[in-house]
């Protein structure tokens, strides 16, 4: 007599049960807490080590960290593996797209341009993820969802052209640097509608070893094709304590937040909730470290962007179609 193996029955209910509004409120807050942190040591890390010694670094420890979360359970390990084995180009898209080329051109983009502009073109992420989840992905959504999306980016995008600065650059430099920022803002939007279709009927953690280790690994090789990750080897033990602590100890449980919520409720829903880190970015800074208070304009640029957030967490962005048998192969 053979036997089949089957996925465990309790995924359809763990779903149901973190799709609740409680659990979704709870993630949200602590996933934008935790992306303010990751902007925080982003920055001390950079001042210590550079930025890309500071990508390579955080990548490559957060993806041994994604990798042990394969030992939180029991099957855990072998349904990552099944993932790899069974859906190596769609894991390896996902990795390419949402890991090195995202990394990569939003790095272009700020080394180019600053912080300013990729942050007003990367407010426009979720208007751009809602356009390619309805186009590409058949996602259906809601008037009330659409216009909470517009107004999240209509704030993110005031709170920048507040503090718009753009240095004199050349000519040649803003080109790379806007054609970077936009090519970051389609690969992360592409990505989150992407995940959100490979996750479908599936544990959201399972995948992200194959995603990250492919992101991961093509990253590190582009690195070391331009001549700069021979600097990752010469770091000191504080910059290592550093590089392990945002990895490791932040960026994990942010991967795993983010992709929760990209399972339960959208990749727009995430994007959307992801708009209001810069304002808590700028509260630390005036509140712990010394950076000036925010104006009135950048409070009421905050609150714009703070309720079409709230109109997207009440009515939802986007309603997949339900799991089919064909999705859980």
């Amino acid at each position: 007599m053979t036997s089949t193996h089957t996925e465990p029955p309790s995924l359809p209910d763990q779903d149901m049960r973190l799709s609740g509004p409680l659990p979704v409120a709870l993630m949200s807050v602590a996933f934008t807490v935790l992306l303010v942190g990751t902007w925080v040591f982003s920055d001390l890390t950079v001042r210590r080590a550079g930025p890309y010694v500071t990508a390579a670094g955080r990548s490559f420890f957060s993806c041994v960290g994604l990798c042990l979360l394969t030992l939180r359970s029991k099957g855990a390990l072998r349904r990552s593996v099944r993932q790899i084995r069974t859906r190596p180009l769609a894991l390896a898209v996902s990795g390419l797209v949402g890991v090195s080329i995202y990394a990569a051109s939003s790095l272009l983009a700020i080394d180019r341009l600053g912080i300013s502009l990729p942050n007003l073109l990367l407010a426009t992420g979720p208007c751009l993820s809602l356009l390619i989840g309805v186009a590409w992905f058949g996602r259906r959504t809601t008037r009330w969802a659409v216009i909470g999306v517009l107004v999240a980016a209509l704030g993110a995008g005031l709170r920048v052209l507040a503090t718009f600065q753009l240095e004199s650059r050349s000519t040649a430099a803003v080109v790379v640097g806007v054609v970077g920022g936009v090519v970051a803002v389609a690969a992360i939007s592409f990505y989150g509608q992407h995940y959100a279709t490979l996750s479908r009927g599936h544990d959201p953690l399972d995948l992200l070893p194959g995603i990250f280790g492919v992101g991961t690994v093509i990253l590190l090789v582009l690195l070391a094709l331009t001549g700069r990750l021979g600097a990752l080897l010469r770091v000191d033990l504080t910059t290592i304590g550093l590089l392990v602590l945002l990895g490791v100890v932040i960026y994990v449980p942010v991967y795993v937040l983010q992709h929760t919520l990209i399972h339960v409720r959208g990749a727009v829903f995430m994007a959307s909730i992801s708009l209001m880190t810069p304002f808590g970015v700028q509260f630390v800074d005036a509140e712990c470290l010394g950076a000036p208070a925010p104006t009135w304009w950048e409070v009421g640029a905050g609150l714009v962007c703070l309720f079409g957030v709230a109109l997207v967490v009440r009515f939802g962005a986007e309603r997949p179609r339900p799991a089919t048998p064909a999705d859980r192969s």
